[in-house]
């Protein structure tokens, strides 16, 4: 029997680390998994502290400062970095709105080239998404995608999820350029305040267990979260098929990724 899913996460806030846990309790639909948040994070192996805040700081710039501390730790590359050792899956997310911000703007300094802005015509949200991964991919010091790490870039931000896992019948959420509007928290804002979900940790803590039990709504309509949880399920594989390997020697865990991968859409 194997042991439960060990998730390492960095994300922008401590709010869509809530998201994404809902989104792995469901995902993974019963299997026992243990999630450790690194980015945002008072304490993590890659964030000192100062004063108890994380020395990388909040929203896209912490995960970009996060990435990069990680990848030096790892001699110029995340996947040789200490938490590919001590986690099965690895997940960094960004949202999409930050293709079209500057480095200046989250002020950063030592960044990695020009990269940013990289934002480009919506549809199709990949367009853009494609340029960022491989912009995050470059932060992180890889040139292409290692078998357990996993990038979650909603589209154009985490809300978007959220509203349609919480709100699946938002006629605003409903039409087909919902992963291309800019704002999409402004739906959040607009609901009547005995409805309306708050920016916190806690308030989004309280409804956790409805974003999870939304997110195959999500997963269905959104072509990035139909994304993620494709390349989740695949790095699990390959993980659990690495552990096979050492122990009777089976094929290699790439077969895991490429079979999630080429699931018809209505089986995700």
């Amino acid at each position: 029997m194997f042991e439960p899913v060990r998730v390492a996460v960095a994300a922008e806030g401590p709010t869509d680390a809530v998201v994404i846990e809902a989104i792995v309790d469901a995902v993974l639909d019963g299997s026992d998994f243990e999630m450790q948040v690194l980015q945002p994070e008072t304490s993590s192996v890659f964030s000192p502290t100062i004063g108890g805040e994380s020395k990388t700081g909040l929203g896209w710039p912490g995960v970009f400062r996060w990435c990069r501390q990680a990848s030096a730790e790892g001699g110029g590359r995340v996947s040789s970095s200490t938490v590919f050792t001590q986690y099965d899956v690895v997940v960094v997310h960004v949202d999409a709105d930050v293709a079209g911000l500057t480095y200046p703007s989250g002020n950063i300094k030592d960044s990695i080239g020009q990269g940013l802005p990289c934002e480009l015509p919506c549809p199709p949200a990949s367009a853009t998404t494609n340029a960022l991964r491989d912009l995050v991919l470059n932060w992180l010091g890889e040139g292409g995608c290692p078998d357990r790490l996993v990038l979650c870039i909603p589209s154009k931000s985490m809300d978007a999820w959220v509203v349609v896992a919480l709100w699946p019948d938002n006629p605003v959420a409903a039409r087909s350029n919902w992963e291309c509007r800019k704002d999409p928290s402004a739906q959040l804002s607009a609901l009547p305040k005995e409805r309306r979900l708050y920016k916190t940790k806690m308030d989004y803590k309280r409804r956790q267990d409805d974003i999870g039990s939304g997110w195959p709504i999500v997963a269905s309509k959104l072509t990035e979260a139909r994304r993620f949880k494709a390349e989740f399920l695949a790095a699990v594989g390959f993980s659990r098929s690495r552990l096979r390997v050492e122990v009777d020697d089976a094929a290699p865990a790439t077969v895991a990724r490429q079979a999630f991968t080429d699931q018809p859409t209505e089986n995700l």
